[in-house]
């Protein structure tokens, strides 16, 4: 059950107006990995008059539209719709702007989400995609798909298995030049059937042990940032940073590349057909093993082990802390892997698309081995406070799963609604996402202080 429902306050209005000018109007191809620059925009907002974009079932939504003072390619003319679950189309028009604006109204007869999608053409022909949202008494969107009978006796079993496998790490220490209060190495795991868990860790130089914190990563094939656990180390956090791949972490970019386009591409579907050989088996178990590393260090104070994620973090993170109990927090923003088999419900499935992949005589073994690798039938076991940032303007991680999710979790559970944020919006255009990075950060300084998890009533 849900502990605290967040929501943006009227102090965020500001924050969330400056967001919805910056980030909800994108060229109509605009890529979904967070990882690849999107083009910047056109000049079309679309938002609802609710700022934190939520209501109850019955509520009238209005949705507002308009041309920003600043733009110089007109546009005379939108069209929009509106999804229920991100999928159902429950309504559809065309406006004519009007001093630039526009308007249209619409209301949700269940707990649920609603997507909206307003594109045109602008006068000099370029056409444009603009997304917002709306969910009503999220608190209340459920999953009615069961559990798969022997899901957690599968995944036990699992676990068995690779507890018997030592995890012989290797750690390669490097210097960092102008860092002279951490120490930062790159770690080697053993892993399932001889594959390895790669990752960067870095903690402060002085004597003593610290609050550990795993940093899991979104969809791809690249290299780690070293600056991902710097800072924390800096900060005082023991920081291990995994990639999701049995594939050493600091490989030139060109090596990244060659990977991607050959051995890795489509990573998502290599072994799709049997939960045995499914590509989601080696990296679960990968991060159950890195978490696992992290407590059998001497310098873990014993108690604080955070897992933090984005997207495909998100699914790692929610996995992680299903499979070692001693994670003690989740921090997920957008996450993936939620709702494999959503079109049973009438929903909108994302990432990673097993629906899409579900084709010809093995649709049935593909989907049926999806259920073990959703983050939704993980959740029961997810026992810690979770921090989880649904972003209302979703078609990756579609929101009515992501609430469905936080509504099974286990433990206290405090959701931030991001009405200006999801994988549409621009990398370098992210404000959306401020609340739950602002939460996440207070969640860090209280778990690092030795408090409770701050989960807001």
């Amino acid at each position: 059950m849900i502990a605290h429902l967040y929501m943006l306050t009227p102090s965020m209005l500001r924050t969330w107006l400056l967001a919805a000018a910056a980030c909800l109007t994108l060229p109509a191809q605009s890529q979904t990995d967070p990882a690849t620059p999107v083009p910047r925009p056109v000049g079309i907002v679309a938002r609802t008059t609710e700022p934190a974009g939520s209501y109850h079932v019955g509520e009238k939504i209005t949705v507002q539209i308009q041309q920003g003072a600043g733009a110089t390619d007109v546009v005379n003319q939108v069209a929009y719709t509106v999804k229920l679950h991100t999928a159902k189309v429950i309504a559809a028009g065309t406006l004519n702007l009007t001093n630039h604006t526009a308007e249209f109204q619409t209301s949700l007869g269940e707990p649920g989400s609603l997507l909206f999608t307003v594109s045109g053409t602008t006068a000099s022909g370029q056409n444009f995609t603009t997304y917002a949202g709306a969910a009503a008494d999220y608190k209340h969107i459920r999953w009615s798909l069961p559990v798969p009978a022997d899901f957690d006796s599968f995944w036990d079993a699992k676990l068995a298995a690779s507890d018997r496998l030592p995890l012989n790490p290797k750690l390669e220490p490097v210097a960092l030049s102008g860092e002279p209060a951490i120490d930062y190495s790159k770690v080697t795991l053993d892993n399932i059937n001889g594959s390895h868990v790669y990752g960067q860790l870095a903690r402060p130089k002085t004597p003593g042990k610290f609050p550990a914190i795993m940093l899991v990563q979104y969809a791809g094939v690249y290299p780690l940032k070293r600056e991902n656990v710097t800072g924390l180390a800096r900060a005082g956090w023991l920081a291990l940073n995994i990639s999701a791949h049995d594939v050493p972490f600091d490989l030139p970019e060109s090596e990244f590349q060659k990977i991607a386009d050959t051995t890795l591409k489509n990573y998502t579907t290599i072994g799709q057909t049997n939960r045995e050989t499914s590509y989601f088996l080696r990296m679960f178990l990968g991060c159950r093993r890195a978490a696992e590393y992290l407590t059998t260090r001497a310098d873990w104070n014993g108690k604080i082990l955070v897992v933090k994620g984005t997207s495909q973090g998100g699914l790692q993170s929610v996995v992680t802390a299903a499979l070692c109990p001693q994670v003690s927090a989740i921090m997920i923003l957008e996450p993936a892997g939620c709702g494999n088999t959503a079109q049973q419900l009438g929903r909108g499935w994302g990432w990673p698309y097993w629906q899409a992949h579900a084709n010809g005589p093995d649709a049935a073994r593909i989907m049926d081995t999806s259920r073990y690798f959703d983050a939704i039938n993980f959740a029961h076991r997810v026992k810690c406070p979770a921090l989880v940032g649904p972003g209302l303007m979703e078609t990756t991680c579609p929101a009515s799963n992501v609430f469905a999710l936080c509504n099974l979790l286990a433990g206290p559970v405090e959701v931030v609604v991001l009405p200006a944020a999801g994988h549409q919006a621009p990398k370098n255009d992210k404000y959306g996402e401020t609340p739950f990075n602002q939460r996440a950060n207070a969640w860090l300084d209280a778990l690092k202080a030795g408090w409770p998890a701050p989960v807001k009533h």
